[in-house]
């Protein structure tokens, strides 16, 4: 068996931390919703219900008061809803949840390439399908969010200048189009795009700025994995948008020291599978979040970090017989009763129940921690919770024992890895040999 370990050669100190803390924060508290405070983490959904939980095991999340619904997962239900001329949020049963609706698939990221010659793609439960700007103004109107973003050419960064160029005016004009048929007036979130680019970045959030919306969202900066870059980009965008009040929505950022250098940056809300990638998984979450809450369990818990890090390996053999709780002191419903030990059984035997506990711990843990990070801001002292956070977070991840992979899992690794590279070798011939033949049919002076 091979060992994974991607930590770093040295534990940072805090001087480390605080030099990569900016002294100036421009975190901030403020409201999305009237449930929903910032900064706060917005679940992605599917058909309106979060990963792994059906509606009865999401009133057991007290956090969980609003969600992203996907386009294409309610596509279907529209005909439906109105045969029936029942209420969407009755049919979808989100009544009690402050809904935002846009087009992404921002769980599985299955998102067809969209361009304005092409149209607008979705991924559905029956295959690819375009949709009109009118059949999404169709589907917001009946479901009434609370916010919706509309369509937009969302792309990764690392594509070229000229296709990002083309996405910055497409999506400004499927904007103004999604805007000209708002007949419930349902609050608009504006979306940023352009890659890597800080000029196309600025040009995307300005002109978007100048249309009437209620929020704004920057789009493919997940996709961007030079963290200084992607910092960079952060802070030339927020520079261009007015009024500065405007809640800000950032994709794809979901790693808690990605979230805290970014909430440094002035962003309200996250959008990302994090929690859901954790327990698809078999993990826990179970890193620091402060002092005064892991209370009387610090001891143990600190003891357990030493070991896993920021991370519980549910699957890991020394699990089998360990009775305690994911995380001692935890006051989740799968900590409060059930064991590791248990958990452990329902993920070796693939029971869906082991993926539904985790996911309440992990959306838990997570929600936690966005609420310790409000705290921190409105008692002034975020910076130093950055700082504190950073070092422990870093500390217990070079400490812990490395990832045991099975040799299976390893293997089947290898062996896509290989087909991915014979796959690009193909292709990569094909087009120079197509090249090639282009060349040789030119017409010779």
């Amino acid at each position: 068996m091979s060992k994974l370990n991607d930590s770093p050669k040295r534990s940072p100190t805090s001087g480390d931390m605080l030099n990569r803390v900016a002294k100036t924060t421009f975190a901030r508290v403020n409201a999305l919703f009237s449930k929903t405070q910032t900064p706060c983490y917005l679940p992605p959904s599917i058909a309106g219900n979060v990963p792994h939980l059906t509606p009865d095991n999401c009133s057991k999340v007290e956090d969980l008061t609003a969600q992203m619904v996907d386009f294409a997962d309610i596509l279907g239900l529209v005909k439906l809803a109105t045969d029936k001329k029942k209420p969407f949020r009755e049919l979808l049963n989100v009544t009690d949840y402050e809904l935002v609706l846009s087009a992404r698939d921002y769980i599985s990221e299955s998102n067809p390439p969209s361009s304005k010659g092409t149209g607008f793609m979705v991924e559905t439960s029956s295959g690819r399908r375009i949709v009109s700007i009118e059949e999404f103004m169709t589907a917001t109107k009946l479901l009434q969010p609370e916010l919706v973003v509309p369509l937009a050419d969302e792309i990764p960064s690392d594509k070229g200048r000229n296709r990002h160029r083309a996405a910055v005016q497409t999506s400004l004009d499927w904007l103004d189009a999604c805007q000209s048929l708002n007949t419930s007036l349902t609050p608009i979130c504006g979306v940023v795009v352009g890659g890597n680019d800080h000029t196309l970045r600025r040009m995307s959030a300005g002109e978007t700025c100048k249309r009437d919306i209620q929020a704004i969202l920057l789009s493919g900066l997940g996709s961007c994995t030079d963290r200084a870059k992607r910092l960079e980009l952060i802070d030339a965008i927020v520079s261009e948008i007015t009024p500065a009040s405007l809640p800000r929505v950032v994709t794809g950022i979901g790693h808690p020291l990605d979230v805290l250098d970014t909430v440094n940056r002035g962003i309200d809300v996250f959008v990302s599978p994090y929690p859901a990638s954790i327990t698809k998984a078999g993990s826990a979450l179970i890193f620091w979040i402060s002092d005064d809450e892991d209370g009387g369990s610090a001891s143990e818990r600190n003891a357990e970090r030493e070991c896993s890090g920021g991370v519980l390996h549910l699957r890991e053999k020394r699990f089998a017989t360990d009775f305690g709780p994911l995380m001692a002191g935890c006051d989740c419903f799968a900590c409060q009763k059930y064991t590791r030990a248990y958990i452990h059984h329902l993920l070796n035997v693939r029971e869906m129940l082991g993926d539904i506990l985790l996911y309440l711990h992990n959306l838990q843990h997570y929600y936690r921690f966005f609420r310790e990070i409000r705290t921190a801001i409105n008692t002034d002292r975020f910076p130093t919770y950055h700082a504190e956070f950073a070092t422990r977070f870093e500390e217990r991840a070079s400490t812990a024992a490395p990832l045991i992979i099975p040799p299976a899992i390893e293997e089947r690794k290898r062996k896509v890895d290989t087909e991915k590279a014979a796959t690009k070798e193909t292709k990569a011939k094909a087009a120079a040999a197509k090249h090639e033949a282009a060349i040789l049919k030119r017409p010779r002076p």
